[in-house]
């Protein structure tokens, strides 16, 4: 890419996207796009509007930039410091797990499931365990008026990024931030019981942990990521604490991986969950495994 030539948006997106292809990223045209567009402060949609507009040297600068980034392998979504999550813009970086469209299955199942079961309750008491960005209460909190949530996580980091998130969304009053490692929790640590459990934990196993791309293990925080076991520490642990931590008549709701829901509904009915049910994503991939307690 020159800087003496004069490119236009149309000329910089079809050169970026052949450029990313050749060097073997995904979704190419996709991420150029939204990197043109974050420099030159416009919606996708209208590059196109103004695909003949030349860039500046100050914006051909900027877009140089953010690509050498890209082509370094970190995350558009840590690039652009956002992302959009079951309609809601949320602010994204290092601190936490990138919010995936898997997880707006989870979330989807949990809205799904108050409002046909539990429409009558005046409050819902919910308990999100890792709560990473604050992605899963957000939502909850946006589409569930009546819904008070605890949040767990372990780092501290994770959960400023949260909290930020739950006060650029307006759902910071109903949403609790707890600082604590759930794998060491005790009984009596809450005083009061809840009507849901939802959670996305570290399900990644630790031999599939190595396999994966660049752009997640050398950029997300890898205790998000995995239990560095076989990837089911936290489902066992959710599963013994349920009976503790939910009303009667609670339920559970999991985001697991692809090869997983056998073995999280076995560890589930084993501690005697009820009405083990399983959903799959947009992908048509089991994700989400619930249980009534």
């Amino acid at each position: 890419m020159s800087g003496k030539k004069i490119w236009t948006v149309l000329e910089m997106i079809k050169w970026g996207t052949d450029y990313l292809t050749e060097k073997g990223f995904d979704e190419a045209r996709l991420n150029i796009e939204l990197l043109l567009s974050t420099t030159l402060g416009m919606k996708r949609f209208d590059l196109y509007v103004k695909h003949d507009q030349p860039l500046k040297k100050d914006e051909l600068e900027r877009f140089k930039a953010l690509l050498k980034r890209r082509l370094a392998h970190e995350p558009v979504q840590y690039i652009l410091g956002k992302t959009n999550f079951y309609s809601i813009e949320m602010k994204t970086d290092r601190r936490a797990l990138i919010p995936r469209p898997e997880t707006e299955t989870l979330v989807e199942t949990v809205i799904e499931h108050c409002r046909t079961r539990l429409s009558q309750k005046d409050n819902l008491n919910i308990l999100d365990i890792g709560t990473g960005s604050g992605c899963i209460d957000v939502a909850l909190a946006k589409f569930l008026t009546n819904s008070r949530i605890t949040s767990l996580d372990k780092s501290k980091d994770a959960l400023g990024l949260a909290h930020e998130n739950a006060k650029l969304t307006g759902t910071e009053e109903r949403i609790e931030f707890v600082e604590v490692d759930f794998l060491t929790i005790t009984e009596n640590v809450f005083n009061r019981r809840f009507d849901i459990i939802v959670s996305n934990p570290p399900y990644v196993c630790e031999s599939a942990f190595k396999t994966l791309d660049a752009d997640i293990k050398e950029f997300e925080p890898l205790d998000a990521l995995s239990d560095g076991a076989d990837g089911l520490t936290f489902f066992k642990k959710i599963s013994q604490m349920s009976r503790v931590f939910l009303n009667q008549e609670g339920w559970v709701f999991v985001e697991t991986s692809f090869d997983q829901t056998k073995d999280v509904k076995k560890i589930f009915i084993e501690a005697g969950g009820q009405e083990v049910q399983t959903r799959k994503d947009l992908s048509n991939i089991d994700r989400v495994v619930s249980a009534r307690f």
